[in-house]
């Protein structure tokens, strides 16, 4: 949506403009909003505010009964699992080769681990 001055007129606006602008409205109300569920959950309406949440109480998400909704309407919650230093130390290492280019195709991994030359082919009775 393009923006618009502060003093247009909703008259000047196209109905996709108008619903744009509500949705966004409505987003920044309910950025904070939660609600407790029926199995006493504090549901919040999505991630930043659970984050902010649990932030704000100082806890582990185990420690908390508390989620967010997503886009798909599923409920979400943290882990309290963190990274070994070994797997810290792997991620680095992979995400450097990422960045230098030194990664391998699909077809090479295939092949690697022995499914390139598989082919099924069904016959007609």
């Amino acid at each position: 949506m393009a923006k618009r001055k502060a003093n247009s007129t909703v008259a000047n606006m196209t109905v996709a403009e108008l619903k744009g602008l509500i949705r966004q409205v409505i987003e920044q109300e309910r950025r904070k909003d939660c609600f407790v569920d029926d199995e006493g959950y504090l549901v919040f309406y999505n991630e930043e505010g659970y984050a902010d949440y649990l932030k704000k109480v100082g806890k582990r998400p185990s420690q908390v009964k508390a989620c967010w909704i997503g886009k798909g309407g599923l409920k979400f919650r943290y882990s309290d699992y963190e990274l070994s230093e070994r797997e810290k130390r792997r991620l680095t290492r992979i995400r450097k080769e990422i960045a230098e280019g030194k990664v391998r195709s699909w077809g090479e991994v295939k092949r690697e681990l022995g499914f390139g030359g598989l082919s099924v082919r069904l016959r007609k009775r």
